[in-house]
């Protein structure tokens, strides 16, 4: 058995500092190439990459980094994989489906000899299991809202969507002597509101009725810094009179007192995340809070049914997965219908989720809403399958970190775990139970990590990299002379590089002052002078992103009416000046510079790597040039940086979004309010349903026209700072065979050789890839269209 082995990082150092010296010589370059076309003494079937930085995790169901997902694409397969060139889905685990005319239903068949490393069948149950672990709120997958597409996903992620033990009353108060309204059987499914008793968090003083016409409020907290009060304000659209905002009482009024929830009142939003007025009943009375100023008890209530007990206060939930198009959907209960049940008789139950085992080899899928992109999106991560048996021990013993260490993983797709040399090398073996393996022309695979570009493009010219790996930067300044060699290959990337703002931090707190920062910076300068590659953006989505998107831009920017194209938009300093002397930070002249009065210094984070230091100081320097705004720079090594960022340890972060799936849904998503990649603080329920609206839309032109007015909702927020879209240059060597580029920067290695002739032959053939047959349709007739 092989295991994870600590190894020191100075042998690496000292021969990179070799290496160094003896290219600073004689660098090797040929007049076409960069350093040596000649692949001598290494093994024909063994690949070297950097991969730049340790993973994060090796679990499918939680990685969200691009370090992880690069390894993990090498080691699992999906019921669909990436096919070579432009990653189209071919045949992985499943060899075909069928799908309803509605494209909501499907059903996938496996193939018998797939195999797990250990041997044993890859089966249906794995996918299941896989799947609902990803989403069960005990796993906090931050991937969760790749799943939110089945049926109930997101409920039951949330904690929501719950199960009766037994058959129960729905009371109409939280007491075990409250008339009942209903009653619901066992296993009925109910959507949690809200949880009684429970403990109000604010002095502000409950109000008589929700006002009218309010659809949202903002709550502040006291601010010891300005000496400002806490206070709950009101959105006065369509409020008539305006209602005054309310202040906390002086001596903390209903902070800290336990009540008791007596009934859900209508939706509002809270600092703009969706929510709903409660009617609760304390020791100074009874009134109506938004659902953000309560939390659970400081003590946990009781679960026997005693006046104290713990209530959930529900709605039934008969919208369960059928599995079958013709089915009619269910009618939802009436709106008023809810009530009160004992919390100890709910329990979590996934049957709901829309995925289920039929057999081994036959999965059965429903989707909340069609979703054009589902099949593009089971050759991603978040939905590769994983073992219970193999990961379940490792959570009972409070381990759930060490089922993927070497000597515990078991994986089905091409390569498999061999070696872990932690922050130095990852290798990877051939998988001998892979139901493709004989067609494999890479048995070994040897993971560098190493975040320097400098050195990297040095162990290259040397011969040590076959390719300098999908998530390894050119150093900036090295791409002038190498656009002539035959080894640098480029390709337009699905990616967006952005500094994330968190906006509970004062001053960042003002979204003028985040607009301000923005037009301060030239990202036509930083694209030009620094990275001398991508293009500038003005918004999230990249302009070359599929399922309509990017010939929506066309016709928005044909007709003039690109809200992303237009003046104010761009690189402004004396409106980002404006816009700081408006949020009361005047920009004055001070000794021949500028200087934003009263404005603290900033700090930006960054992960380490020479390009983002780079662009960073070139940042620095624009806000203290057009703004007089002074801002400090750290950089962190990866995995510190993101436990940082989950941690809200940072004012202004450096981030980038590479497609999950080539559709706006994937960076769009990561804004919502309840998204757990989004560390802004920023929440806006326009925003959270202008989203559901495009994606609930099946006609895929008016989708996108509603996608991009939600993603001009996200820009007015500027939560966060949109730099550039990305292109990825990089160096492949010419030996290596099935290299090519494409819009994800994904090379699944299955589809390379190394073939060290190569200048003495033609390429010859990939490996061969198993298309998958036109999707047949559920309850027959013809075939639906092939998402």
């Amino acid at each position: 058995m092989t295991s994870i082995v600590h190894a020191p990082l100075r042998p690496r150092i000292a021969l990179l500092g070799a290496l160094l010296a003896l290219l600073a010589a004689c660098s090797g370059d040929s007049e076409e190439y960069v350093g040596t076309t000649t692949r001598a003494v290494k093994d024909v079937a063994t690949f070297y990459v950097n991969n730049g930085e340790e993973p994060e995790y090796l679990d499918p169901g939680k990685a969200v980094d691009s370090v992880s997902i690069t390894l993990l694409q090498q080691m699992f397969e999906g019921l669909t994989t990436y096919g070579a060139g432009d990653l189209h889905p071919v045949q992985g685990v499943a060899t075909r489906w069928e799908q309803s005319d509605d494209n909501r239903v499907f059903r996938f068949h496996l193939r018998p000899e797939a195999r797990w490393s250990d041997g044993k069948p890859v089966t249906a149950h794995d996918f299941e299991y896989a799947w609902k672990r990803v989403l069960r709120p005990s796993t906090a997958s931050l991937a969760a809202t790749n799943l939110y597409v089945l049926k109930n996903g997101e409920l039951f992620s949330h904690g929501k969507l719950k199960a009766l033990r037994e058959a129960a009353p729905l009371r109409s108060a939280p007491r075990p002597d409250a008339p009942a309204a209903l009653s619901l059987p066992r296993g009925a499914f109910v959507v949690v509101l809200g949880q009684s008793p429970a403990r109000v968090v604010s002095a502000v003083t409950p109000l008589a009725a929700p006002p009218p016409g309010v659809a949202s409020v903002t709550y502040s907290e006291p601010d010891e810094k300005t000496g400002a009060g806490e206070r709950l304000a009101f959105d006065a659209a369509g409020a008539t009179p305006p209602p005054a905002p309310r202040d906390g009482a002086p001596d903390g009024g209903w902070r800290g007192a336990e009540v008791a929830l007596l009934a859900a009142g209508p939706p509002v939003a809270c600092n703009g995340a969706a929510d709903r007025w409660f009617e609760v009943e304390g020791p100074r009375g009874r009134g109506f809070l938004p659902g953000c100023l309560l939390a659970p008890p400081e003590s946990p209530a009781p679960a026997a049914p005693t006046e104290r007990a713990a209530y959930a206060l529900v709605a039934p939930h008969a919208s369960l997965p059928t599995y079958d198009p013709a089915a009619p959907r269910a009618a939802p209960p009436p709106a008023a219908v809810t009530g009160f049940v004992a919390a100890s008789e709910l329990v979590e139950d996934d049957t709901a989720v829309g995925v289920r085992a039929v057999d081994d080899l036959t999965l059965d899928v429903e989707l909340e809403q069609p979703t054009p992109y589902f099949t593009d999106l089971t050759s991603f991560v978040t939905l590769l399958p994983v073992r219970r048996d193999v990961i379940e021990p490792f959570e009972a013993r409070g381990e759930p970190e060490l089922w993927f260490r070497a000597e515990n993983i078991v994986v089905n797709g091409p390569y498999t775990l061999d070696e872990w040399k932690f922050r130095y090398e990852i290798t990877m073996k051939r998988n001998p139970a892979y139901w493709a393996r004989d067609a494999l022309r890479i048995h070994r695979i040897v993971w560098m990590e190493i975040a320097q570009y400098n050195a990297t493009m040095q162990l290259y010219r040397a011969g040590d990299l076959d390719y300098l790996g999908d998530n390894s930067e050119l150093p900036y300044e090295h791409l002038a002379w190498l656009s002539g060699k035959k080894d640098l290959r480029r390709s337009e990337y699905l990616s967006t590089v952005y500094y994330e703002v968190n906006t509970r931090k004062p001053p960042l707190d003002d979204p003028r002052v985040r607009w301000a920062l923005n037009l301060a910076i030239d990202k036509r300068e930083l694209v030009d002078k620094i990275t001398r590659v991508g293009t500038p953006a003005t918004h999230y989505v990249p302009d070359i992103t599929g399922s309509g998107y990017a010939e929506q831009v066309a016709e928005d920017r044909r007709r003039g009416a690109d809200p992303f194209s237009r003046p104010e938009v761009g690189h402004d300093p004396a409106r980002a000046r404006a816009l700081l002397a408006e949020a009361g930070y005047e920009v004055v002249s001070d000794g021949g510079e500028l200087r934003a009065k009263g404005f603290p210094p900033l700090e930006v984070l960054y992960n380490t790597g020479e390009g983002h230091g780079q662009v960073a100081v070139a940042i620095q320097d624009m806000w203290k040039r057009h703004l007089g705004v002074s801002a400090s720079l750290r950089n962190e090594e990866w995995r510190v940086m993101l436990k940082d960022l989950r941690d809200g340890n940072f004012q202004v972060i450096r981030l980038a979004w590479y497609a999950d799936y080539n559709h706006p849904q994937t960076w769009l998503g990561t804004f919502l309010s309840y998204n757990p990649q989004n560390r802004s603080g920023w929440a806006d329920a326009e925003f959270d349903e202008a989203v559901r609206r495009a994606a609930s839309i099946a006609d895929q032109r008016e989708s996108i026209r509603l996608y991009r007015q939600a993603e001009r909702r996200a820009l007015d927020g500027m939560c966060r700072i949109p730099l550039y879209f990305e292109e990825k240059p990089t160096l492949v060597k010419p030996w290596v065979r099935g290299y090519s580029p494409n819009a994800r920067n994904t090379q699944l290695i299955k589809w390379l050789w190394i073939d060290p002739e190569w200048q003495h032959r033609p390429p010859g053939e990939p490996p061969p890839a198993l298309e998958l047959p036109p999707p047949g349709r559920l309850g027959g007739g013809q075939a639906a269209p092939h998402n």
